[in-house]
């Protein structure tokens, strides 16, 4: 490709941009790919990017991100999938970025510092059906198909950090560490420049991110620049100072890899101090900086010469102050600086303004005129064009304009929409940004159309009352938020240490603004920001002192107004976010409630008050579980406690209740068992059946079927199987926020496991919100009535697995969510196929029973110890007593429930993967004889259906177990064989090493399953892991659901070598075992 070589002289300064025409020459059908290449390839030994001591040539990045892409396409992903990034600025980013791109997919980037559920939130809303985590990630992104490890200096060969690079890789091998040549033949179709090359998300007002797709045009178009500024080019040194889920970033990397220029990464320490700032800027020869606006005026404010060896200087996201653009002009006359402006949905500018020196009264700076092939037009409400010096909503759009909002398509309605009469060529944006043209045709921002409000009838703009206050020689920074009737105005001082007086500041509002826009002044010391970099408006009543200015002191400032770096108002560390408005010393030190509190903040990425909630701060069950090992190693607390801890927490999440509970458990007085349940009783229906009416279900040819637990991994091959076996619609309760949101988890799904129905096969899948802990499934009235009335079949399969909580807490949507299945069942008495499991039956292990066939009555529950098999006991006694009165039912318990047959698919959330890891990474293995009694979960599911619409649901059990099981001796074969050395340990031993690799790593996979491993049985002298095991659990009879298959074809495979090697071939190929070292298997590549 060194003959599409791209050289600034391919990007000529336009002559106008003015109207957003994009200037001849500009390759705006190129992509960021082909961009890219071509700088690699002229000049390989150039570096393109650095970090510390750490730098990366353009051939180095080039070969790294050629091997991640092979990666990335032999594992299945395909073109256009979107992969998330999950990490910090860093080099291994800038490898996964152009590795994903390489395969024809979009990036998502996923900060480190993102708080558990928007991570979990923003996963799921964009589909993701990959993951790249960077080094320094404490967590990879959950529940996706293919999760791949960068480590630092990785060449991308293994994914899992095995190669090495000290800073001097010569960047001409393969990508896997062995010099041979391995040319990259890239995806099977070319990228364009239309397709989208990544999904950045922006806050909404609804509080859930919003994912909007990016195309490479958009990206490209961010090279070109007004008259004032010279392209960027070889001699560059470009500064990555975004977080990488900030849409800013793209203009820091791509502005610098596809033009030739040296990226230089800095660490987030050096963009608390403007003195560390200058350090980096002047040691590494910076040229070029893209600041937020908060580290813009940081830096304006106590050092603004810091600024002058660059070149090149902008600031974005927020308003500029005025004042401080003049100060960082007068100490930088040879420096350029310009003022950006672009929503995330125009492809980060839209607009920019070179800045020349403002009048002393100036209360903004201009937004300027449309920037790389924007078009900008303002219109009235009525649609037309306003005329200079009249307000209207500014509209955006060009080259930059994004596809619009992931699985939003009425969102995206919305907010893109098509104005002929001024915009014949294309879409707009509304930005919802006030603006007007002024006489000499700059753009000014004058505020939000939804910052407006109305306060004892007057239409107050609250971007105006912060405009006034920053104009205030005193003030900083100001942030104006309307709260309980009145204006409250969030103050930093303009010299930091100063403090604010007051009096004075609310005489100058009173002059300038009228009584009802005088806001209450709460002064502080620093404001929280966002990992883009902006105000976090949502932390800021948080972050707050408990300090409001009302009449009274003559002065009043933040004791700590004046941080150390990196610090917040109160002295914290400005990532110790306050969840409540308790300040540091609050929670901090050697105290217990100190210690919790750390323990808290480094799960859910927030810092708790006493009075927060663990779970409405974000977290979930296997949050709740790290909480607690954490807790247990931090305390050098016995791991038995474990369990107790998690009914702790889940009975009162507060944390001075936790901390309660930790200081009970120390002292010995927190049982491991729960409160005692009688299980028999718990079995009761509840209600009786109506009599029967209406037409017959007829489950031999369903035409309507009801599918719980669709978005699970057994449910999403139930809902394939279904589809292919029959010409039912499947109907679908899932736990969402609308049917797009439940349409897109049950897709998401069906992804992830390599299940793909076709678009035929998908118009019989009808997807809407439904909850089983709620009644009636949370269906309005009339369409449960509808389900009763239609239904032929109903395949209840959904559950909430969870191996830590106690029975009280699964019951909701185990036993309750059952009953009302069966509610919408009776009254045609549907039958009723149910998902339960052969945990039901540990107890008559313990209990002397050593063999147990399908029409045994249920007994034992007292020796389950697991709240989840007791859930699913006690379930199945529901449905024994529905059928009872009438109602068809037939139960499935399968065994151990594992990959496809063919690709070796798993849900790697489970016990038994999290065996195999762990025993992987540790080289420690128990000496038990452990069945291996594995049912593919295509084989489960195919079995399950072909059972219900070929035999009656006449209250029989049929155990879906393996007929030819393996056992833990022969996994640990295929282990050695794969190349992993192991040791054997007895159990006990075992054990203790589990607990302490726990310890040491909270977010290991088998962190959930330790209490198996530690909780002693209720009615044995063992574990709970102890009653599965050869000598201790029933033989299973399997008579039913022998007779049940027989001539069906559907003959469960071997646990054997070929399947134990598929399952730990899927392990390696997906990121979730890394292959043992030495290992130079081609399906590295």
């Amino acid at each position: 490709m060194t003959d599409t070589t791209v050289s600034p002289s391919l990007f000529p300064r336009p002559t106008s941009l003015a109207d957003g025409t994009p200037p001849a020459g500009y390759p705006r059908d190129r992509s960021l790919t082909e961009l890219f290449a071509a700088q690699a390839a002229a000049r390989p030994d150039a570096p393109a990017a650095r970090h510390g001591e750490r730098t990366l040539t353009y051939g180095q990045l080039d070969a790294r991100s050629d091997a991640l892409a092979k990666r990335l396409l032999a594992q299945g992903v395909g073109p256009d999938d979107l992969v998330g990034v999950r990490g910090s600025r860093s080099l291994e980013a800038l490898v996964a970025f152009l590795g994903i791109l390489k395969a024809g997919c979009a990036y998502v980037p996923l900060d480190e510092d993102l708080p558990p559920a928007r991570l979990r939130a923003m996963a799921e809303d964009a589909g993701l059906r990959a993951a790249v985590t960077l080094p320094g990630s404490a967590r990879p992104v959950r529940g996706l198909r293919v999760n791949i490890g960068l480590g630092e200096g990785d060449k991308g060969g293994d994914g899992h950090g095995n190669g090495h690079c000290d800073g001097h890789c010569d960047g001409h091998g393969d990508g896997h560490g062995n010099g041979a040549p391995g040319p990259f033949a890239g995806p099977a179709r070319t990228r364009s420049a239309t397709d989208r090359a990544y999904v950045v998300f922006t806050s909404g007002t609804t509080g859930r991110p919003k994912p909007v797709a990016i195309p490479h045009r958009g990206v490209v178009r961010l090279v070109l620049s007004e008259p004032e500024l010279p392209p960027t080019g070889p001699d560059d040194r470009v500064l990555h100072a975004y977080g990488l889920s900030s849409d800013a970033s793209t203009i820091e990397i791509w502005g610098a890899l596809i033009t030739g220029a040296c990226l230089v990464i800095a660490d987030r320490e050096e963009l608390l101090s403007p003195h560390a700032l200058e350090r980096l800027l002047r040691t590494q020869d910076v040229t070029i900086a893209y600041l937020t606006t908060s580290v813009f005026h940081l830096v304006a404010r106590t050092r603004p010469e810091a600024l002058s060896g660059l070149r090149f200087v902008s600031a974005g996201g927020e308003a500029m102050d005025p004042r401080l653009a003049n100060a960082v002009l007068a100490a930088c006359p040879g420096t350029t600086v310009v003022n950006f402006y672009g929503p995330t949905e125009n492809s980060v500018v839209s607009t920019a303004h070179v800045l020349r020196p403002l009048p002393e009264d100036a209360a903004h700076v201009p937004l300027g005129r449309p920037f790389g092939a924007s078009v900008c037009h303002v219109l009235r409400a009525d649609g037309t064009p306003a005329a200079r010096g009249e307000e209207g909503e500014l509209y955006v759009g060009g080259d930059g304009l994004a596809l619009g909002y992931l699985g939003d398509p009425q969102l995206t309605a919305e907010r893109f929409v098509s104005i002929p009469a001024v915009e014949p060529d294309g879409l707009l944006y509304r930005t919802g940004d006030r603006v007007l043209w002024t006489a000499d045709g700059l753009l000014e921002y004058r505020g939000r159309l939804d910052r407006q409000v109305k306060l004892r009838g007057i239409r107050i703009e609250l971007d105006e009352v912060e405009a006034r206050l920053r104009a205030h020689p005193a003030v900083g920074e100001a942030v104006v938020e309307a709260e309980e009737g009145a204006l409250t105005a969030y103050v930093t001082p303009a010299e930091l240490g100063q403090p604010l007086p007051l009096p004075d500041l609310r005489a100058y509002c009173a002059q300038w603004l009228p009584p009802q826009a005088v806001p209450v002044l709460v002064p502080m010391g620093h404001f929280p920001v966002t990992s883009g970099g902006k105000v976090d408006r949502a932390r800021l009543k948080a972050a707050a002192p408990d300090l409001a200015a009302a009449p009274g002191p003559e002065t009043a400032s933040d004791s700590d107004s004046a941080p150390a770096d990196g610090a917040n108002a109160h002295g914290a560390k400005a990532d110790d976010t306050k969840a409540d408005g308790v300040k540091a010393d609050d929670t901090t030190g050697d105290s217990l409630l100190g210690v919790l509190a750390e323990v808290w903040q480094q799960v859910l990425r927030v810092r708790p008050a006493p009075q927060d909630d663990f779970f409405l701060l974000g977290g979930d069950s296997l949050l709740a579980s790290e909480a607690v090992t954490r807790t247990l190693a931090a305390l050098d607390l016995d791991a038995s406690l474990g369990s107790g801890l998690i009914r702790a927490l889940l009975a009162a999440p507060a944390l001075e209740s936790f901390a309660a509970a930790v200081c009970a458990a120390r002292g010995g007085s927190v049982s491991t068992a729960g409160p005692a349940v009688d299980f028999e009783k718990e079995t009761g229906l509840g209600f009786d059946l109506p009599p029967a009416e209406g037409p017959a279900p007829r489950p031999r040819d369903p035409q309507n079927v009801l599918l719980t637990g669709a978005s699970g991994f057994v449910g999403a091959f139930l809902l394939d199987r279904l589809l292919r076996s029959t010409a039912a619609r499947v109907h679908c309760p899932v736990r969402a926020s609308s049917r797009t949101h439940a349409e897109r988890r049950v897709r998401t799904a069906l992804a992830r496991y390599g299940l793909h129905p076709d678009e035929a096969a998908w118009q019989r899948v009808e997807c809407f919100p439904g909850d089983l802990t709620e009644p009636g499934l949370g269906l309005a009235d009339e369409h449960r009535a509808k389900l009763s009335r239609t239904l032929d079949l109903v395949v209840h399969n959904g559950a909430r697995v969870n191996f830590l909580y106690p029975y009280e807490e699964l019951r909701p949507a185990n036993v309750d969510g059952t009953r009302e299945v069966v509610r919408i069942a009776a009254p045609r008495r549907v039958p009723v196929h149910f998902v339960s499991t052969v945990a039901v039956l540990a107890g008559f292990g313990p209990a002397g029973a050593r063999e147990v066939d399908e029409d045994l009555p249920l007994a034992h529950a007292d020796g389950l110890t697991m709240g989840y098999a007791e859930s699913k006991w006690v379930a199945e006694g529901v449905l024994r007593q529905a059928a009872e009165q009438g109602l068809p039912v037939a139960v499935y318990r399968p065994y151990e429930v594992t990959g496809d047959r063919t690709h070796g698919v798993c849900n790697t959330e489970t016990a038994i993967c999290s065996l195999f890891k762990t025993i992987a990474e540790t080289g420690l293995a128990p000496d038990i004889e452990l069945p291996m009694d594995f049912v593919p979960v295509d084989h489960l599911a195919e079995s399950i259906v072909h059972i219900a619409v070929n035999e009656p649901a006449d209250g029989r059990v049929y155990h879906l177990t393996n007929p030819r099981p393996a056992m833990l001796s022969d996994v640990l074969e295929r282990m050695r064989a794969a190349g992993f050395p192991l040791r054997m340990l007895p159990y006990a031993q075992w054990v203790g090493e589990l607990v302490r690799h726990v310890a040491e790593h909270p977010t290991s996979a088998t962190a959930p399953f330790v209490s198996l491993c530690v909780d002693r049985s209720r009615t044995a002298d063992m574990s709970v892991k102890e009653m599965y095991l050869k000598d201790t659990f029933p033989v299973l009879g399997r008579r039913n659901a022998e007779a049940a298959l027989t001539g069906s074809g559907l003959d469960c495979p071997p646990v054997d070598s070929d399947l134990l090697d598929r399952y730990l071939d899927y392990f390696f190929t997906s990121g979730y075992i890394a292959r043992p070292a030495g290992d130079s298997a081609e399906a590295n590549a």
